[in-house]
């Protein structure tokens, strides 16, 4: 299994990348947060990680600097599944309120032919504190660190 920091724990930098790291083994990946902007796929392709084999993606809160390149990874993942280039589904897993912001933001900026895959092939996953689940083969375990700044 391996780390990769894509970003750095700085909201406001303007020289480096934002808020992000992935974990991979094998061919699959696990995406925790998402940085800012289209520059996460710069950022996996420097990294060597190909974006298609990110089935997962966690998002820990709703800051902009942790969810715009969310956005930008279901475009191309709507894209490619539009034009029969995407293998599998995705699983986004975040707090209930946080997806349903994130799936709001992809619709009112994507095009339909493009969102249609969005609860059919990529999965918006709720998730409690101390829930469980399985990723990659792996148990991982949800849990609220009970910031007073976010969720």
């Amino acid at each position: 299994m391996k780390l990769t920091v894509l970003g750095t724990g700085h909201a406001l930098v303007t020289e480096y990348f934002q808020s992000c790291f992935a974990v991979s083994e094998d061919d699959r990946c696990l995406l925790l947060d998402g940085g800012g902007g289209s520059g996460i796929l710069k950022q996996l392709k420097d990294s060597g990680i190909n974006w298609k084999n990110i089935k997962d993606i966690f998002v820990t809160h709703k800051h902009i600097d942790h969810v715009t390149g969310i956005i930008w990874m279901i475009r191309m993942v709507c894209h490619h599944m539009n034009h029969d280039d995407y293998e599998g589904d995705v699983r986004i897993y975040s707090y209930a309120e946080l997806l349903k912001d994130i799936e709001y933001i992809s619709r009112a900026l994507m095009q339909d032919k493009e969102t249609r895959f969005i609860g059919d092939r990529i999965h918006m996953v709720p998730v409690e504190d101390r829930q469980e689940v399985d990723i990659m083969g792996r148990k991982v375990v949800f849990f609220d660190t009970k910031s007073a700044k976010t969720k």
